[in-house]
């Protein structure tokens, strides 16, 4: 008999006055360290996008929904990869693309990557690490500076391996 699987990540999308605002949490329900905050017109429809494509591949629990809110637990093996999909999306315009590519890779169509992914979080902890370091007030464990720069660099990386995938 399989052991229950032990959820530590998790994502939320929360009401706010002014839309909507995805969080992703890591650590145990009682007590999560916020790593990333995206908000924006789009913030709904990439959450939704997140949970469609988790839920093909039975990686996404629902733990608490209601009107103003939706919080999921996201399979362990997947949780960093989510992590740098959010980082990839952020002020991303062609959210249908990426939204896609999602689908692919975690659909296993291009191998190695959703791996890359999961250290491009750890990349992106980092760093956020070492340029927080002087700052006594940290609210996210991503730093807003590291999270631009990486996002930029993300997509790139990502447009590369689709044309290698593809065979130009």
């Amino acid at each position: 008999m399989a052991s229950p699987e032990r959820h530590t990540y998790y994502m939320s999308l929360k009401r706010r006055r002014d839309g909507w605002e995805i969080l992703y949490n890591i650590g145990s329900e009682g007590k999560l360290m916020t790593v990333l905050r995206l908000n924006g017109k789009k913030a709904d429809k990439i959450f939704e996008g997140v949970v469609k494509a988790l839920a093909k591949q039975g990686a996404v629990v629902p733990s608490r929904v209601s009107d103003d809110e939706k919080v999921y637990a996201i399979r362990e093996d997947l949780g960093p990869v989510i992590g740098a999909y959010f980082i990839l999306v952020r002020r991303a315009r062609n959210i249908e693309k990426w939204g896609s590519f999602l689908d692919d890779l975690l659909n296993e169509q291009y191998i190695g990557l959703a791996k890359a992914f999961s250290t491009f979080l750890e990349l992106a902890i980092e760093l956020s690490k070492s340029v927080q370091a002087g700052t006594s007030k940290r609210k996210y464990a991503l730093s807003p500076i590291v999270v631009e720069a990486l996002s930029t660099s993300l997509k790139q990386f990502v447009n590369k391996m689709i044309k290698l995938s593809e065979g130009y």
